[in-house]
């Protein structure tokens, strides 16, 4: 089950059966409540984190009123790296958003993991690239989208299945706003104005993509 884990981590893929139980052997499982913290903003690093079951988010105060939530992280993801390479203490807060199972890997068997098989350490730096490319995209959107634009980059980022034309999540108001670093309340009206264009439906918590044409068509993201 926990190898089935580890395959599901992009940079894991290319570790052969034996490098996979090297990885198992230097990993601690640990469970988080729902709601609990796994480690805050500028708490010295100390681990590597990989989601075995469960939700984490990834999240930092924006002055004292606003949190910019900066990913909801499931099954097979990963987090904890950047203090542990070279950053010392961690940029952002984690928390269980659910009943969590994390697999934990101290510092010294991570950086063990990083010098011994490169093509961890490549994989990792692809995952890495990613990870900026989207704080690129995050502050293009925030400095040129209006509220509309960013809602809908948000959800569109959030979605389940993004090729699918019509799509469902549970998420409420709130986490939208934290998501997207701003307050509920001119999130709360933008939802409103893409209920009324008939882009989008909003009910108790779940949100339903109407058109993901018509979503992207706002958001300026054609792919």
């Amino acid at each position: 089950m926990l190898t089935k884990i580890l395959r599901e981590v992009p940079f894991f893929r290319a570790l052969t059966p034996k490098e996979i139980s090297q990885v198992l052997s230097i990993s601690k499982l640990k469970r988080y409540k729902n709601g609990e913290l796994v480690f805050k903003k500028e708490d010295i690093g100390n681990n590597f984190f990989i989601v075995k079951s469960g939700r984490i988010k990834i999240f930092t105060a924006v002055g004292p009123q606003k949190r910019k939530t900066f990913a909801y992280l499931k099954k097979g993801d990963f987090f904890g790296e950047m203090s542990l390479l070279g950053g010392k203490i961690r940029s952002a807060s984690a928390q269980a958003m659910e009943e969590t199972e994390l697999l934990v890997i101290s510092r010294n068997n991570f950086r063990s993991l990083i010098l011994h098989n490169p093509d961890f350490t490549l994989k990792l730096l692809h995952t890495l690239v990613d990870r900026l490319s989207k704080c690129d995209k995050e502050i293009g959107s925030m400095l040129f989208h209006n509220i509309l634009g960013r809602l809908a980059d948000a959800v569109i980022d959030l979605a389940p299945n993004k090729r699918a034309k019509t799509v469902k999540m549970a998420i409420d108001q709130n986490e939208l706003a934290e998501y997207m670093g701003t307050t509920r309340v001119p999130v709360c009206r933008a939802i409103n104005t893409l209920k009324r264009a008939g882009v989008i439906e909003y009910k108790r918590g779940e949100l339903s993509v109407l058109s993901m044409d018509k979503l992207r068509a706002i958001s300026g993201n054609s792919k």
